[in-house]
């Protein structure tokens, strides 16, 4: 009546492991939200007592420095997928759409990123001098980073947006507009808000990628 053992096992492992993911998921949201407030700070014990779990369970979810790895991740593509943005479906999306709603979507989608994750970058750069373990993952948050923008140079070809030799100024150029740091300067040093900033990049990826290269598409 019950079934076999390993029809039972076969019921029973899909539970295991949906559960197994929301206790993940419980973790790094409460990583992420003592993260924002400082690495040094952020204990364990204190992640466990925020995610209702086991100091056990949050150790078996990673180390302190995998823990704000897998957080920025979070933070940035809005889950726990780790491959480059254009494999993220939501990023892949809206780069399937018409061009003109592509970038404006875009624009959305990524300054929403960039604020979600932001508290969590300035603690890893705050940690980075005295931990070595954060240095390293800072490191390779921003090659990441990289990686993410230079996928945008061969879409932009495809759209006949830049020509083929323009697309290492244009990756150069859309680096910076979309860093954290760029963010935080307007939004600290000028008081912006994120809807100004996403006013502001929408402009400026026209004026200084799109209309370099001819008339903004439709």
């Amino acid at each position: 009546m019950g079934g076999s053992p390993s029809e039972r096992s076969a019921r029973t492992y899909p539970r295991r492991t949906e559960r197994a993911a929301q206790t993940r998921a419980r973790i790094l949201a409460a990583a992420g939200e003592l993260f924002a407030g400082g690495y040094a700070p952020t204990t364990m014990k204190a992640i466990a007592r925020r995610a209702g779990v086991s100091v056990e369970s949050v150790y078996l979810a990673g180390s302190k420095a995998e823990l704000l790895a897998a957080a920025m991740t979070r933070a940035f593509t809005g889950g726990d997928d780790d491959g480059p943005l254009s494999q993220n479906d939501r990023y892949a999306a809206v780069f399937a759409l018409p061009t003109a709603q592509a970038l404006d979507l875009y624009v959305d989608l990524v300054t929403a990123s960039i604020e979600r994750s932001d508290p969590l970058w300035r603690t890893a750069r705050a940690a980075a001098d005295a931990e070595p373990e954060i240095a390293a993952l800072l490191a390779r948050a921003q090659a990441r980073r990289t990686a993410d923008v230079a996928e945008a140079g061969p879409w932009l070809v495809s759209r006949g947006l830049i020509a083929p030799a323009q697309m290492e100024d244009a990756i150069a150029t859309l680096s910076v507009l979309v860093a954290h740091e760029t963010f935080e300067h307007f939004v600290d040093t000028f008081g912006w808000s994120r809807a100004r900033y996403a006013d502001w990049l929408r402009d400026a990826l026209d004026r200084l990628i799109v209309r370099r290269n001819g008339d903004r598409p439709s």
